[in-house]
């Protein structure tokens, strides 16, 4: 009877031994999945896995604009990789202009266990879901170059313009070098992307209250150049000498445009848009373009990547930085074309 009870005494207590050490295994899992963090978490090591990983989701690879801020994010994680501030990134995940694709790069950041996630969203609603996806995950998402429609309430931090500001100078760049008046189109960019959306509330802020000028309606033009040639020499053959302005979202557009005018006979017409690319502040030195709206989009990534930096040292973030638009005219352009 004695051994009957002192062998049951013992597997309870080889039970109890057993049960804790699985209890111990679980907590050690439970901070490699992103609990309480490891004894080797480092400063700003959002999920406490040990490793500072970084993302970046790239508008796109491909457009005059994004190419400089691309290869300004490679070479600056590349950087901070080889001096150990970080010890990964993803490289360059390719949106395509695309926010299911951005989507499913969002994925991949998760699957990466990514603590922050730089995104250059393609659309402001589309493209939110990404942005939400990571930032419910626990990754750190700041948003470059235009925000989605929830980069106020869950990301940490916006960096980019204020294009409302940069429809403004669009505009009123029109009316200053256009002092008669006339009638005018706007091409536009992708509809639903935030800089199409908020350039055209700035563009119409400072057109709505001036009688000399009449628009002859937007145009979607997804950011292309052909379309927005198309759109140019469709208005000078309808409207012929009463067109004397077309706006553009962007760059691409404005120098397409301008030089469908210009091969046209029509140097009249003025065409002016955002962004500052090389060949229109070419066209601009040249005299064959009057102005550009200049945005320093590797400025964009450089405070995103400053954020991070700050993050790691343990400092306060910002929670938006502004980056300013320059208006290019032939006076100041030598001074941003290489």
């Amino acid at each position: 009877m004695k051994r009957k009870v002192l062998s049951v005494l013992l597997c309870v207590m080889m039970t109890a031994v057993l049960a804790a050490g699985c209890g111990s295994d679980n907590k050690d899992d439970g901070k490699k999945d992103g609990g309480a963090k490891t004894e080797d978490a480092k400063d700003g090591d959002v999920n406490g896995d040990g490793k500072i990983i970084c993302g970046y989701i790239s508008k796109n690879i491909v457009d005059p604009f994004h190419a400089p801020i691309n290869d300004y994010a490679k070479k600056t994680f590349d950087g901070l990789k080889k001096d150990g501030t970080i010890d990964d990134w993803t490289g360059i995940l390719d949106g395509e202009t695309d926010a299911n694709k951005q989507i499913d790069r969002a994925d991949e950041c998760i699957a990466k266990n990514c603590d922050y996630v730089i995104i250059l969203p393609a659309e402001a609603s589309a493209s939110d879901a990404a942005v939400t996806k990571m930032t419910d995950a626990g990754i750190k998402v700041i948003v470059v170059n235009s925000k989605t429609d929830s980069t106020d309430d869950v990301a940490m931090a916006y960096v980019g313009p204020d294009d409302v500001e940069a429809g403004e100078m669009l505009a009123q760049w029109v009316i200053d070098n256009v002092p008669d008046g006339g009638k005018y189109a706007h091409c536009q960019g992708v509809i639903g992307n935030s800089a199409q959306i908020q350039r055209g509330e700035g563009i119409e802020n400072v057109m709505k209250d001036n009688g000399k000028f009449e628009s002859v309606g937007d145009f979607p033009c997804e950011w292309q150049a052909d379309k927005a040639a198309n759109v140019a020499t469709d208005m000078m053959n309808q409207y012929k000498d009463e067109l004397k302005a077309i706006i553009c979202d962007n760059d691409d557009m404005s120098s397409a445009a301008q030089k469908a005018c210009n091969d046209a006979g029509r140097e009249d017409i003025v065409c002016v848009g955002v962004d500052g690319n090389e060949n229109p502040l070419q066209m601009v030195k040249d005299g064959e373009m009057g102005a550009t709206v200049l945005q320093d989009g590797p400025a964009q990534v450089e405070g995103a990547i400053d954020l991070i930096k700050k993050a790691l040292n343990g400092e306060e973030t910002e929670k938006e930085v502004m980056i300013s638009f320059v208006l290019v005219t032939k006076d100041n352009v030598d001074e941003y074309l290489k």
